[in-house]
């Protein structure tokens, strides 16, 4: 264990010391951009600022905004409510960020009185559209404000949030009026707020500007200044229905000749889009589905080509769920449910720069807020591409295909698995081999499921999701012979343990003692790759944990499709093929079967998980015998249904006393069977 922290402590040196690369993703296609900053008070409203870009817009390297901005609380003490506006670098933090990676304020009120929020940039990247209020919001007053593009001063990086000129007023809240959610169209030419400007209702009004980049300056034009009646004038029923509801957070379509906005003229907030004329007459608006599932939806945004429209609303649209992001196909009504840990993901600003994966599957980065992997609420970043497009075909064979559970077996043994792609899938440019080998490696999961009706289903029963599994970095971080350098893109991940996200004892890096998967990496016919990139990967995994599903699940000597999901570090691209195994008792003759998983934790103090899964109901007896074959504990002795069942021993002996530190076994019996794990005691 010193050895790997040595090496993890290398890594965090060096990260200050490189310059500023592209890193993998952490969950698929999703990575966090914000975790390890001083900003502990949370962060909302990300927005890209467009212009200024990295990357080359190809599968390797990704054209995005180099900046981002949001809104992060004051640190002052009891002005938590009053928003500042920051800017921070678009990169990933997987790993320690260097100095030049922290946030740097572009709007604050150091006496907590004045509030920033609501930022939003011109597609150019010069102009910032922003909210000033108060920390009781009053009023508030919409502004822009021009920012210098600048990347660096010498040697020193910079993120460009000196202002240029003065702010212009967009908005006047004077008289207690509230503009709100400055949204600009894609030439800075116009920009559509909400406002309570006309009675008590809120509603979607535009201005046109002239904005001069080289003087500073800015112009509003007010006779251009609209109320959109949305298609709603002319009746009394419309006029009621327009001036009783709300139409917020305006959103410009690509060409600008449309605004998606939120709406609750059906009582539950939904998506609109409103095709604009230039005096708000005559207008139509349709919602975004022609049946929607009446659940709030929030926050729209656009892809590049006007074709989808993305939003919050519940996983599942179930309003008992947490939010997620959600993307609209506006042609076909086709909806995607894109979500991470189910930890709520909301407020989705989509990048206008279009991005191919290696096999030309298009997509647009989007930057959103999310609670995650136990990081707080932080910025992220995502696509589509994970969620959103159909996997590509991966073969899978599975060694040894057929397991007598009567046969005996060493406690240790494991599946083996050799995870390889066809030559088609070859041919798009994807090699399967592990992230910190160069290129875009591939993280594996896997999962056993009963028939296609239930695809997806984890070896532990829970929905399969995006979390990312970092078995394939055991080898790189233990020895670091599989290639990975401090020039690779990827070599910042081994540094990352499952166990910190997930705390489960069956997934992790460092140690196989209680059964936890790990990967080996297929050597055999090196190519021009080398060693170790030779389009393989082979993957071992404890029987135990496979089995004991399998019983659960009553699916003794049938055979069970082992399904194989994995998916490319950097896009997300997902991978998917099968397996067939089956499990057999000789002499079955009817009765029943039982398989234990490892306890965990082990070694334990003062409790130990016992589990196991057995395929018919009947009455199970949980005992604990020292290495002399004594009866130390009976743990449980009773009826159990199908499934899969938990008990604890907590080292209590049979008469109350509390036994020694030790290797004892736990033996649990049932329905003609039985199966035997190790427990070590360490008090």
């Amino acid at each position: 264990m010193k050895r790997i922290l040595s090496v993890v402590a290398i890594m965090i040196l060096a990260a200050s010391l490189l310059p500023i690369q592209g890193q993998a993703a952490l969950r698929g296609s999703f990575a966090p951009i914000s975790n390890g900053d001083p900003l502990i008070r949370g962060k909302f409203a990300p927005v890209l600022r467009g212009g200024i870009t990295t990357g080359s817009g190809t599968a390797a390297s990704p054209r995005r905004s180099r900046w981002l901005s949001f809104v992060t609380p004051s640190t002052i003490f009891g002005s938590e409510s009053v928003g500042e506006i920051w800017i921070y670098r678009n990169t990933d933090q997987a790993s320690a960020p260097g100095i030049d990676l922290l946030p740097v304020p572009m709007l604050r009120d150091g006496n907590g009185i004045v509030s920033y929020i609501d930022p939003e940039w011109s597609k150019d990247g010069k102009w910032l559209a922003y909210v000033q209020t108060d920390n009781n919001v009053t009023q508030s007053n919409i502004y822009v404000q021009q920012y210098n593009t600048v990347t660096s001063s010498g040697d020193a990086p910079t993120f460009g949030n000196q202002p240029l000129g003065s702010p212009i007023l967009i908005a006047d809240g004077s008289g207690g009026l509230h503009p709100r959610h400055p949204a600009f169209n894609s030439t800075a030419t116009q920009i559509a707020y909400d406002s309570d400007a006309f009675g008590s209702s809120i509603d979607l009004w535009t201005v046109d500007v002239v904005l001069d980049a080289t003087l500073h300056t800015g112009v509003v034009n007010e006779s251009s200044r609209t109320r959109h009646q949305l298609g709603l004038e002319g009746s009394v029923a419309g006029e009621l229905l327009l001036n009783t509801k709300a139409e917020f957070k305006p959103a410009y379509s690509p060409d600008n000749t449309k605004l998606a906005f939120v709406s609750n003229r059906l009582g539950v907030f939904q998506i609109y889009i409103v095709t604009l004329t230039a005096s708000g007459l005559g207008e139509s608006t349709v919602g975004v589905e022609p049946t929607p599932a009446l659940v709030t939806k929030d926050n729209p945004g656009w892809s590049s080509d006007g074709l989808e429209v993305y939003y919050d609303a519940p996983s599942n649209e179930d309003p008992a769920n947490p939010q997620d992001i959600w993307k609209i196909t506006l042609a076909t009504g086709q909806k995607c449910n894109m979500f991470i840990d189910l930890a709520g993901d909301v407020d989705a600003n989509i990048s206008q720069y279009t991005n191919p994966t290696r096999d030309g599957v298009l997509y647009n980065e989007f930057v959103f807020i999310s609670q995650a992997a136990g990081f707080g609420v932080q910025i992220w970043r995502g696509q589509s591409v994970y969620s959103c497009t159909p996997p590509l075909f991966a073969q899978v064979q599975i060694s040894p295909s057929l397991v007598d559970l009567n046969a005996p077996a060493a406690a240790d043994t494991f599946y083996t698995l050799r995870v390889s792609y066809p030559q088609s899938v070859r041919n798009l440019g994807y090699i399967c081999r592990p992230p910190n080998n160069g290129g875009e490696g591939v993280r594996m999961r896997r999962s056993i499921i009963a028939s296609p009706t239930v695809l997806g289903q984890s070896l532990q029963g829970y929905p399969v999701d995006p979390a990312f599994d970092c078995t394939t970095m055991a080898d790189e971080i233990e020895y670091g012979t599989q290639g990975g350098s401090f020039a690779d893109p990827y070599w910042g991940l081994p540094s990352v343990n499952c166990e910190q996200f997930f705390g489960d004892p069956y997934i992790g890096v460092f140690s196989t003692v209680y059964g936890f998967w790990r990967m080996e990496y297929d050597t055999t016919g090196g190519t021009s790759d080398g060693p170790g990139k030779n389009h393989a990967i082979v993957d071992i995994i404890p029987r135990r944990r496979i089995n004991n599903r399998i019983v659960a699940l009553g699916l003794l000597n049938k055979y069970v499709p082992i399904t194989y999901r994995h998916y490319t570090n950097v896009t997300g691209r997902q991978f998917l093929g099968f397996a067939y195994l089956q499990l057999v008792r000789s002499n079955y003759g009817g009765a029943g079967s039982i398989v234990m998983r490892q306890n965990y934790p082990n070694p334990f103090n003062p409790m130990t998980k016992i589990q196991w899964a057995q395929d018919k109901p009947g009455r199970v007896n949980v005992r604990v015998f020292n290495v002399r074959g004594e009866l130390v504990k009976t743990i449980a002795d009773t009826w159990y249904p199908k499934g899969e069942h938990t008990v604890a021993w907590n080292g209590e002996t049979q008469n109350g006393g509390k036994a020694s530190s030790g290797v004892y076994y736990v033996r649990t019996s049932a329905l003609g069977s039985n199966d035997v794990v190790k427990a070590v005691l360490a008090r």
